[in-house]
Order: C-alpha cells, then sequence, then structure tokens
C-alpha cells in the first residue's frame, strides 16, 4: 500500500482552447475545479501508464507476474476508491448535518440578542417608571415612620443573586 505523502503543488501553462475545454469537461460532470484538475491529471496519468502495460501485453514482454502485479494494483486501487467514495458521502452528510446545525444556532444566537436588547429597554423604562412612581410618593414622617417594607421573594428568587437585585432596586 503506498503511502500519502505531502501534498505539491504544480503549475503550467496551456493554450487558451485547452483550457477552455478542461473548464467544460469539469463543469459537464459537476465537479470543483480543482477536483476537476485532479481528477484530469490522475487519468492522463492512468492512461499513460495503461499504455504502456498493454504495449508490454502486445509485444509479449510482460510476465505474468508483472500482469499479477498490474492486476492486483487495479483491485487494491478500486477498493481504496470504494472506501474513499464511501467516506466522502459520509463526510458530506456530516457537513450537511453540521451546516444545519450552525445555522440553527447562529439564528437562535441572533434571536437572544434581539430579546437581551428588548429586556434591558424594558428594564430601562422600568426603572424610570419606578422612579416616578417614587417620587409621587409622600415623604415618610419624621416620628420614624418608614415606607412599608418590600416584599420578600419566595422559591428560587431567594437565592444570593435575587437578594441583591431586591436590595438594589429597595435602595433605588
Amino acid at each position: 500500500m503506498e503511502e500519502q505523502s505531502e501534498p505539491v503543488t504544480f503549475e503550467i501553462t496551456v493554450a487558451s482552447a485547452t483550457a477552455r475545454e478542461i473548464e467544460r469537461v469539469i463543469a459537464e460532470n459537476g465537479w470543483e475545479r480543482a477536483e476537476g484538475l485532479r481528477l484530469l491529471l490522475g487519468s492522463g496519468l492512468g492512461y499513460v501508464k495503461g499504455e504502456k502495460i498493454l504495449q508490454a501485453v502486445e509485444s509479449g514482454t510482460m510476465t505474468a507476474q508483472d500482469l499479477q502485479t498490474v492486476v492486483s494494483r487495479m483491485m487494491e486501487t478500486e477498493s481504496r476508491l470504494a472506501v474513499l467514495r464511501f467516506r466522502a458521502f459520509e463526510m458530506e452528510k456530516a457537513n450537511q448535518a453540521w451546516e444545519l446545525s450552525t445555522g440553527a444556532i447562529q439564528n437562535d444566537r441572533v434571536g437572544l440578542r434581539e430579546l437581551a436588547w428588548h429586556l434591558r429597554d424594558e428594564i430601562a423604562a422600568l426603572k424610570a417608571e419606578n422612579e416616578r412612581l417614587r417620587a409621587q410618593l409622600p415623604a415618610p414622617a419624621a416620628s420614624g415612620e418608614s415606607l412599608a417594607p418590600m416584599p420578600q421573594p419566595s422559591g428560587f428568587a431567594q437565592s444570593s443573586g435575587w437578594r441583591r437585585l431586591f436590595r438594589r432596586n429597595r435602595s433605588v
């Protein structure tokens, strides 16, 4: 089994007619450009190797051992291709699911941000209304009479965070 190696970039110049033909073939097959170029380059390489093998078979210079090696390599290549196609299919499905979930998360984030801004505005309006109402209350008598005590929260509202909020609002 061949080892995978580091990618190498090839840069070539071709005639514009050849480039248009390559682009047409890529478009007809629905390939991405880079994928199509790799497929065409690989196909050409396979063709050249196949031609050499056919010439060797026709001239009788290919031994049974060489032919067995070629057949084994072809079977290995086909099996790898089948595995890679399935992996690509799985990755495409996983990518689609990921895109859907990230889209939903993004929508939730935007919705929650809008809700937070709306709630901040509502809190500011309620604080202003609270101040307006407090200003309308009669001043406590000098005899030590105080305002009615604030109702104590019950249940989960008794947590220290809620108590601080009630204390802060009470002192306002």
